[in-house]
């Protein structure tokens, strides 16, 4: 594979390829810092579905830098091939006598200017103008445009380019420097798939002209050209020129931040492909033989401003034509789907009513307020607010910990020994009493100075616990890079197994929690998400959670009507307590979903978690229905049930790493294992239906001939879907798959902050589309 090597005069580079996985073709991306005279298939081989021409291969490409016309010549080895191509300044098209080469579009930036470049400068046949605001402000001079944390979108929708031809995407240089990116995107830049160029913007050279060739897109895309806050690119005379014929080009698709991607294969309008969560859409079911056609992500009907909002991460909240709270949180709602299950009626901060509120939280506040301090206040009181991260301040990783809140109770300062800013940083409160390694500092300060019998006793620390949501709230975390340390929230309160507080209608979603390890009975007592107090209706969906100090999302005090979806759960000793008092009898009301979960135990902690990971749940009086949960390298007891609470277990999967065999004789391993996973049941009902354990690989390839049935029972437990809606009980009929391969893979790749987008959400593509990007990892 050739290297670019920056500064040389005919550098070049040929990006990775990337590979569509429905038909193993290969699409390269090609770079040329090309200059006077021209890259010969020497130093340059360009597939011919780039270079043009059905069954022409090429063998040099030369452009030159004139703001009226480019040219451009393709020939065969034989030299029986040749076109040529010329535009004005205009904008006006000129092809080819044989249609192979055709310049689509021509900009030299003359008479640009900040106040027309988005509206009068370039407009398109139908009055439209051509360049779109992204985001920061492209700067024009002496006919060039200049871009520091800036972007600008090429394109109308559907209108302008058809990019589901091969194309190159060219410009000259006038000077390129700082440290950060130069990213091309096409679509909406929903995926790092759609990311055709990410470079060190230095490493392009002045006086030089860039010629990028690509095969991404559809007859419905656009272009958009970025550089980071710490980059300055000066260019001019900017041309787009179609090498091939209509249809030949595709889309590729991957997973990242956001989890979507825009259209891939032979279809030529996102718009013409949705995936939804209704049965007419979704066929699938676990008794169903006949595989899924693969249908890839779409616009879900969804407009597109929605779409762009809810899936590029440059535009920003209020960037797009959706400018009131209310269309704008109406568009989060839509996009990211409705529960199943018990919470199915959780709409968090969505009121179809109007009274919807849109929160962006951001790193510097114009009343100075901390991240943590407007995550306190957009999360309390009762009405109906959804809340955001600015894209642009929380692109990098930021870590949130909501303990801050306390650091100026100087009562806080004594336990910790520590000033308000030590506090704050507790980085620097590791560095002033000598330690150094990140996983000793976090142990140090949160699982011992911050875990002191004190929290109980002294009456200014008794209320320092996690913070109370109030109604009707969703806090989501998509598009972002913050994560919280430590702790997290409690969705109502409680006080000795009495409501104190209820909460309704609340999500969670697309959020990373991140722990400093687990210590049993923490006096802080930090759970990621609590529901108590008798809360309801309540989405759980989307979310990492990892080494937690104590559980990921427990059920306390008659908290009711929960969905727990798709979330990643790695090294996590108590996942989830549904009630922690036998003499909680309001416990009774609880109820929750859990589907699609991965309850994940790594490899390098089995030996010291696999014996202790369970509470999946541990559930007293309540009632708990699981489909479709993954659970990997767990060694025993993954549920208890006590006080006559009912569970219903339905197609979930448990896969054990091989290498971790504890009994020489493979049948005897098994037998253990299956004997050990669901035993503490005694207490109240189990019903268990296409359970499964397998022995596997790191990367969870099932070892078919391993495949054992757990059949453990107590009581009887009743169809427990019967009492969701009927849409509930069509989408779960549609999507519940039996335990196996493709499960450990769908959920694999699906779960977690940063997986693909589920079926949930109706820019999701399909089942067989997800599990066609290949394969993500389990652990």
């Amino acid at each position: 594979m050739s290297t670019y090597e920056p500064g040389h005069t005919n550098g070049y580079v040929i990006l990775p390829p990337v590979y569509d996985k429905g038909n193993d073709e290969i699409k390269h991306y090609v770079l040329a810092n090309a200059g006077p005279g021209k890259l010969t298939h020497e130093c340059l081989s360009i597939p011919a579905e780039i270079s043009g021409g059905a069954g022409s291969s090429s063998s040099s490409v030369s452009s030159t830098s004139s703001a009226s016309s480019v040219e451009t010549s393709s020939s065969s080895d034989a030299g029986e091939t040749s076109s040529a191509s010329s535009v004005s300044s205009d904008g006006e098209q000129s092809s080819s006598s044989n249609g192979e080469v055709q310049i689509a579009f021509n900009e030299n930036f003359d008479g640009a200017t900040a106040a027309n470049f988005y509206s009068t400068y370039r407009v398109n046949s139908n009055g439209q103008p051509i360049y779109k605001k992204s985001g920061g402000n492209p700067v024009f001079e002496n006919g060039t445009i200049s871009l520091t944390g800036a972007r600008f979108t090429i394109g109308e929708t559907g209108k302008d380019l058809d990019l589901s031809r091969p194309y190159t995407l060219s410009f000259d240089v006038i000077s390129a420097t700082g440290a950060g990116k130069l990213q091309i995107f096409v679509d909406n830049a929903t995926t790092s798939g759609d990311r055709i160029f990410n470079e060190t913007n230095s490493t392009l050279v002045a006086g030089q002209r860039f010629v990028l060739a690509s095969s991404v897109g559809t007859a419905q895309s656009f272009i958009q050209i970025r550089t980071e806050s710490s980059a300055t690119l000066v260019f001019d005379n900017l041309q787009i020129e179609y090498t091939g014929a209509a249809g030949s080009s595709s889309s590729t698709s991957s997973s990242g931040n956001v989890g979507t991607s825009s259209s891939a294969g032979n279809n030529s309008s996102t718009g013409n492909i949705s995936s939804s969560s209704s049965s007419s859409a979704m066929s699938s079911s676990s008794s169903s033989a006949a595989p899924l056609p693969s249908i890839p992500p779409g616009t879900g009907g969804l407009s597109s401003a929605c779409y762009q909002l809810a899936t590029d991460p440059f535009t920003n909240w209020h960037e797009t034509s959706l400018q009131s709270d209310q269309e704008i949180v109406e568009c989060l709602s839509l996009s990211l789907g409705k529960p199943v299950g018990y919470g199915e009626n959780a709409k968090g901060g969505y009121d179809p009513n109007g009274n919807s509120k849109l929160t962006v939280i951001v790193k510097h506040h114009p009343d100075g307020r901390t991240v943590e301090e407007q995550i306190r206040d957009a999360v309390s009181g009762e009405e109906h607010n959804w809340i955001v991260f600015d894209k642009s301040d929380f692109a990098q990783s930021h870590e949130i910990g909501m303990y801050r809140l306390h650091c100026s109770n100087p009562a806080m300062q004594d336990l910790l020994g520590a000033t308000e800013e030590t506090c704050v940083n507790y980085y620097q409160w590791c560095d002033e009493k000598g330690f150094a390694d990140h996983k000793t500092c976090m142990s140090e300060f949160f699982n011992k100075a911050l875990n002191k019998k004190a929290l109980q006793d002294v009456p200014e620390l008794r209320t320092l616990r996690n913070l109370v949501v109030g109604s009707n709230k969703t806090l989501d975390g998509r598009l972002s890079e913050a994560y919280f340390r430590f702790s997290g929230f409690a969705i109502g309160r409680d006080s000795t197994g009495t409501p104190t507080q209820t909460a309704n209608s609340i999500i969670f979603t697309h959020l990373n929690f991140q722990g400093a390890g687990h210590t049993e009975d923490h006096y802080w007592d930090p759970d990621m998400i609590r529901s108590t107090g008798a809360s309801h209706d309540i989405w759980i969906h989307k979310n990492t959670f990892d080494t937690t100090g104590d559980s990921a999302f427990d059920v306390k005090v008659g908290a009711y009507n929960i969905t727990m979806s798709f979330n990643e759960v790695v090294d996590v000793l108590r996942a989830t307590l549904h009630s922690s008092s036998d003499s909680h009898t309001i416990d009774k009301q609880i109820t929750t979903t859990m589907h699609h979960n991965a309850f994940v135990t790594r490899d390098e902690g089995y030996k010291t978690l696999g014996n202790t990971g369970r509470r999946v749940p541990l559930i007293r009086h309540g009632t708990s229905h699981m489909f479709n949960n993954v659970f990997v390298n767990y060694r025993k007891d993954i549920l208890s049930i006590r006080k006559d609470a009912r569970v219903l277990w339905e197609d979930n999967m448990i896969v054990v790493n091989r290498a971790h065999q504890e009994k020489s004789n493979l049948e005897s391993a098994l037998n253990e294992l299956v004997g050990n996973m669901v035993k503490d049941i005694g207490g109240g009902s189990f019903r268990g239906e296409g359970v499964y354990l397998w022995f596997s690989d790191a990367a969870c390839n099932l070892d078919d001939t391993t495949k054992r049935q757990i059949t453990a029972a107590s009581g009887s437990v009743d169809d427990l879907s019967l009492a969701y809606t009927l849409a509930s009980q069509q989408v779960i009929g549609a999507q519940r798959v039996a335990a196996g391969q493709e499960l450990v893979d769908y959920v694999s790749a699906t779960a977690g902050k940063y997986g693909e987008l589920p079926f949930n959400s109706p820019l999701a593509g399909n089942r067989s589309f997800v599990l066609e990007q290949g394969k993500a990892a389990c652990q």
